[in-house]
C-alpha cells in the first residue's frame, strides 16, 4: 500500500493497482479516456516519488524531464506526489491557416504552430477547441521536410460535437490548441529497401500519405503496397492524388478498397480480404496500419500470421474517447437491414421489446446445455479478443459466462431466473457502435454454428441477440435508469442497494442495504472498505 497525495489529498494505491483505478476507486474523477497508454489525456505530474518506466515511455523527452506521466500504466512502487497539469503546460496556440474540403465528409486543415516543428510525418496531435477544451486526436500528413503548415485530415462524424464544430464553425485564421507531436507510426529510416504495407480506412489515410511522402523523400527503394478501405467511391478522398504518385513511382502500388456493392468501378472487397489474396508472407516487411480499431487489429492478427515482425508494425487505432453527441436517430425496436443472412423477426414480441418465449429453441439447444457450451466457446473469443476484451477488464470471463446465461435462459424461457441488469442498464456506459455489434455478431454466429444446429434455430437465436441492439449501440454513454430515475453519466454517486453484488476493486461480496460508491460511466461499484482506500 502506497501514499499518494494529489491535489492537497492523500489517497492509497494497493500493490500492483494502477493508479488511475486507485484514483477511481476512492472517489476521484481525473481526466481519462482509453485507460491503455495511446490517447495521453489523463496526464499528470508527478513532484515528488519515481514513475519512470511503463508510465513514461511512450511520452516525449520534454514530458519526462518534467515529470509527466500516465496514470493508466503507473503502478507505483513507493509514495508519489503527483498534481494536474496546466493547460498552458503543455498545449501550444496554433491558428488555422486553411481550410478545404477534400470530400463531402472529409476536410483539410493546415496550421500554423511554431511550437510543433519536431514532429515525424505520421504521428498524432491532439487539437483542442480554447472555448471548453474539447479535444480530438488527430494524425499529421504534412512532413516538416518539406511543409510549413501541419497538414490534418478531418472527418465530420455523424452527430460529432467537434469534428461538426470543425466544419460548420471552425475559420480560416481562428485559434485552436494543440497538444504533441506523440505517437511511433511514423517512416522508420535505415530500412530504405524493405517491402511496406499501408493500409487505412477513411482518415487513417492521413499517417499514410505523411509517411509515404516521407519514404519518398528518403528515396526508399523497396515497394510500397498502399491499401485504402472507405464505404464509397465517393470516400477515396485522395484518390487520383494516390494514383499519380503511384503512375510516377514504379514501387509505389495503389489498391483502393470499397465495402460498398454499388459503387461501379471497384469491385466490393475489404482491405483485409485484398491484402490476403495479394500477399503470402511479410516477412521483414514494414508495416502501417491506420483508421477504424476493427481493421487495425483484424490486419496486425493477419499479418502476423503470415511471418511479420512485432517490432516492425506500427499502427494509429482510432480508439480514443468518443466525443460524438448523442445522436437522436436510434434505430428502431427491430432493424433489420442490419441484419446478415435476411433474418425475420419473430412474430411476437414481449412489451420489453424482445421476442417472446421459445421453448422449442430452448429443446433444440438441450435444455440449456448446447447454450452453456456456446457461451464457453463465445467468451473464450472474446477476451482474447483486442477489440471486444476492453468492454470485461473489470470481470471475470466465467461471470459473463454464467449473467449471458441466466439472460438469455430467461429470455427464451421466459423463467425468471435473472436478476442482474437488462442490457441497456449493463452496457449503458459502454460506446459501441454498429461495426463493433456486428463485429460480435458474427463471432456468436461462428459459434452457435459450430455445434452443427439447424439453419432455422441458429437464426433464432441470432435473432435474440440482434434484438439487444437497440439497448446497446450508441455514440455517447447513456445515464443509467435506477428505480424510474436517471443516474449521471460521469462522476460518482453513494447509493444503497438493494440486492447483493460484488465490488470491483476487491472481488468481494456486497451484501444489500450496503452503503456502495458507484462510477456512473464506467459502472463499477465499490465497497464502503475499498471507498475509504484502507483495504
Amino acid at each position: 500500500m502506497h501514499n499518494i497525495k494529489f491535489n492537497n489529498k492523500t489517497y492509497q494505491c494497493r500493490d500492483n493497482e494502477n493508479l488511475l483505478d486507485a484514483l477511481l476507486r476512492q472517489g476521484v474523477e481525473p481526466s481519462f479516456s482509453c485507460r491503455k497508454g495511446s490517447c495521453h489525456v489523463c496526464m499528470l505530474k508527478c513532484s515528488s516519488g519515481d514513475v519512470s518506466g511503463d508510465a513514461q515511455k511512450d511520452l516525449r523527452p520534454v514530458f519526462v524531464d518534467n515529470g509527466f506521466f500516465l496514470p493508466c500504466m503507473c503502478k507505483p512502487g513507493g509514495d508519489l506526489e503527483i498534481r494536474e497539469i496546466d493547460r498552458d503546460e503543455i498545449y501550444t496556440p496554433a491558428y488555422v491557416q486553411k481550410k478545404e474540403y477534400l470530400s463531402d465528409n472529409v476536410c483539410r486543415l493546415l496550421i500554423e504552430c511554431n511550437g510543433i516543428t519536431d514532429y515525424q510525418p505520421g504521428q498524432f496531435i491532439n487539437l483542442s477547441r480554447p472555448a471548453d477544451g474539447l479535444t480530438r486526436s488527430y494524425s499529421l500528413a504534412s512532413c516538416p521536410d518539406e511543409d510549413y503548415f501541419l497538414e490534418l485530415h478531418v472527418q465530420r462524424m455523424q452527430g460529432g460535437e467537434l469534428s461538426n464544430w470543425i466544419f460548420n464553425e471552425l475559420n480560416e485564421f481562428d485559434e485552436v490548441e494543440i497538444q504533441g507531436p506523440n505517437g511511433h507510426c511514423h517512416y522508420q529510416q535505415g530500412m530504405s529497401s524493405a517491402p511496406i504495407l499501408m493500409a487505412a480506412s477513411n482518415t487513417g489515410l492521413a499517417p499514410v500519405i505523411g509517411i509515404l511522402r516521407q519514404a519518398i523523400i528518403s528515396k526508399h527503394s523497396g515497394d510500397i503496397y498502399i491499401y485504402h478501405e472507405c464505404n464509397t467511391l465517393n470516400d477515396l478522398y485522395l484518390n487520383e492524388y494516390i494514383q499519380n504518385l503511384a503512375d510516377s513511382h514504379e514501387n509505389i502500388h495503389y489498391r483502393p478498397c470499397v465495402l460498398d456493392e454499388d459503387n461501379g468501378s471497384v469491385a466490393a472487397q475489404s482491405a483485409a480480404k485484398r491484402i490476403s489474396s495479394d500477399h503470402e508472407n511479410f516477412n521483414n516487411w514494414l508495416i502501417y496500419l491506420s483508421g477504424s480499431d476493427r481493421m487495425v487489429s483484424q490486419l496486425q492478427t493477419d499479418v502476423l500470421t503470415k511471418g511479420a515482425q512485432d517490432t516492425l508494425i506500427f499502427t494509429d487505432a482510432f480508439d480514443h474517447k468518443d466525443l460524438r453527441v448523442n445522436n437522436q436517430a436510434q434505430r428502431s425496436t427491430y432493424d433489420k437491414s442490419a441484419i446478415k443472412e435476411n433474418i425475420k423477426p419473430p412474430p411476437q414480441y414481449t412489451e420489453s421489446g424482445y421476442p417472446a418465449p421459445d421453448p422449442e429453441l430452448w429443446q433444440a439447444l438441450d435444455n440449456g446445455k448446447t447454450l452453456n457450451l456456446i457461451l464457453h466457446d463465445f467468451y473464450t473469443i472474446v477476451y482474447a479478443d483486442p477489440i471486444l476484451s476492453p468492454f470485461f477488464s473489470k470481470i471475470t470471463i466465467q461471470r459473463s459466462i454464467e449473467k449471458s446465461y441466466l439472460f438469455l435462459r430467461q429470455v427464451i424461457t421466459g423463467e425468471k431466473v435473472y436478476i442482474g441488469d437488462r442490457p441497456r442498464n449493463a452496457h449503458h456506459w459502454m460506446v459501441i457502435t454498429n461495426e463493433i455489434f456486428d463485429y460480435r455478431e458474427a463471432i456468436m454466429a461462428k459459434c452457435i454454428r459450430d455445434y452443427d444446429i439447424p439453419e432455422q434455430i441458429v437464426k433464432r437465436l441470432i435473432d435474440i441477440n440482434e434484438s439487444f441492439r437497440k439497448d446497446i449501440v450508441k455514440d455517447t454513454p447513456w445515464n443509467k435508469i435506477v428505480n424510474g430515475v436517471e443516474i449521471p453519466v460521469d462522476g460518482f454517486e453513494e447509493i444503497e442497494i438493494d440486492c447483493g453484488c460484488i465490488c470491483d476493486s476487491c472481488q468481494q461480496a456486497i451484501e444489500p442495504g450496503e452503503t456502495v460508491r458507484y462510477h456512473t460511466r464506467l459502472g463499477e461499484v465499490y465497497c464502503s472498505t475499498c471507498m475509504t482506500g484502507d483495504n
